[in-house]
């Protein structure tokens, strides 16, 4: 089969790449679009997955218009020549390829609609399935989904498919548990409007709170001092993770790592809210709780054996979550085959 794959963010290159492995060596032809955000380039060429960089992305509505049309165009072009059995992503475009090729469009989420609403009437109604974990919250399209369950960030974190390795951490200077990560987020995609993170007055009481610990800032805007394709095996070993990512906080999190986030989404994720108040392995403050989360921050580098503590928190979870990449190819084995 011609399989594509519409790869837009870094996070959704981890989700997919075990995947798109699979599917390769089981002969199907896969092709990747990619879009030239943040190190989504830089990851697919160091794993070696072929993609077409087609865009980039744009902070106003009109640039976010003339990039979704500007995809289209080069994706139903690449159909012409390559006529695809099925599509793959957390695109739009997916949807409309569908509305105007008749291509299956298979949409991956793990956002509750209501956090991705422009997203969701853009990309849903022209999918054929949209694929979510099974604790999101939606209106909408209820046909149309298929529930899981399991997170995106165990389809490449899960431990049948990902066991972090302590070498790496010489070549950082780095040793296991006697660091602390601080990520900063740049905020800026479409649904981070209005939304705030860590001030820098935040962060200069944070890293006071942590000074006996050595600090790796990853700072969206600015760039890390290691390479990308490092850094979950970076995060496995630390200490905690500081961060008013969304993403990296679930990767913290399904890693047993205590992870700290710090922005306004707070209460607007189910998938973080239930690694956060049903297996407790991460805590969510909004900016202004600055009292709050100096107290979290100081009783976690307190407690010795938080990492051990947390590592039975992790058991938990994972007794009832799945491999997210095993149930890909187990469903879409059956799906696109049919």
């Amino acid at each position: 089969m011609n399989l594509l794959f519409d790869i837009g963010h870094p996070a959704h290159v981890h989700l997919f790449k075990n995947f798109i492995y699979y599917l390769k060596n089981s002969g199907h032809n896969v092709f990747v679009v990619s879009r030239k955000k943040d190190v989504t380039e830089i990851l697919l060429d160091h794993y070696k997955i072929n993609h077409f960089p087609i865009t980039a992305p744009s902070s106003t509505r009109y640039g976010m218009v003339k990039e979704l049309l500007a995809r289209n165009k080069f994706i139903f072009h690449l159909h012409k020549e390559h006529h695809f059995n099925a599509s793959f992503g957390t695109s739009a475009s997916i949807g409309f390829l569908r509305l105007k090729h008749g291509v299956p469009a298979y949409n991956f989420n793990e956002d509750d609609d209501e956090v991705v609403k422009l997203y969701s009437y853009l990309a849903y109604p022209f999918a054929t399935k949209i694929v979510n974990p099974d604790c999101i919250k939606y209106k909408k399209w209820g046909k149309k989904r298929v529930l899981y369950p399991s997170y995106h960030e165990l389809a490449y974190l899960h431990p049948d498919n990902y066991v972090p390795d302590t070498s790496l951490l010489r070549s950082y200077n780095l040793e296991p548990v006697k660091y602390i990560i601080i990520r900063l987020s740049a905020l800026k995609a479409h649904h981070d409007s209005g939304m705030k993170g860590i001030s820098s007055g935040l962060l200069k009481s944070i890293r006071e709170s942590v000074r006996d610990y050595q600090i790796l800032e990853s700072d969206e805007l600015k760039g890390n001092n290691f390479n990308p394709y490092d850094i979950h095996n970076i995060l496995a070993f630390a200490r905690m993770i500081i961060s008013d990512s969304q993403t990296m906080t679930i990767e913290g999190a399904v890693l047993g790592v205590p992870a700290v986030r710090i922005n306004t989404f707070i209460g607007r994720s189910t998938v973080i809210g239930e690694l956060e108040q049903k297996y407790q392995l991460a805590y969510g403050f909004y900016p202004y709780q600055e009292r709050e989360i100096l107290d979290t921050i100081d009783y976690l580098v307190s407690q010795k054996d938080v990492r051990v503590l947390w590592e039975h928190k992790r058991k938990k979870m994972l007794k009832d979550k799945i491999d997210l990449n095993s149930w890909m190819i187990s469903y879409f084995e059956k799906e696109i085959s049919a």
